[in-house]
């Protein structure tokens, strides 16, 4: 018995669960150490990571008509179910979580047709 609580011990040792973000990162900080891995740096998705596991393209016109800012905010919080988004409330502040929703909506500048946009638009 004791043998299975150590084992236990050690396999959690060695794989600790990342680090949060300093709460004082900003949005484009916190993309780049979280989400680029697999969202790319442009937000479109082509990285090998992005491909394998189908991530949208936050710079097309369906992700940022299909996608409301509260559903970003979700994605972000919860993770996505069946799927590789893991969920960031543990990780991340409600503020950060924010700023990173807005970073995520900004890759759609020039796109138009965002369904709930914060900076006044409508859809």
């Amino acid at each position: 018995m004791i043998a299975l609580f150590v084992a236990a011990a050690v396999a959690q040792a060695q794989s600790p669960s990342p680090a949060p973000v300093a709460s004082g990162a900003g949005a484009q900080e916190i993309f780049e150490q979280k989400c680029k891995f697999c969202h790319g740096e442009d937000g479109k998705g082509k990285t090998k990571k992005g491909k394998l596991y189908k991530v949208p393209d936050f710079t097309s016109k369906k992700f940022q008509k299909n996608e409301s800012d509260e559903e970003i905010e979700d994605a972000i919080t919860n993770g996505v179910p069946k799927s590789k988004m893991k969920p960031f409330k543990d990780k991340l502040t409600p503020d950060q979580i924010d700023a990173l929703a807005k970073y995520v909506r900004a890759f759609g500048a020039n796109t138009g047709g965002a369904r709930s946009p914060r900076d006044g638009r409508s859809p």
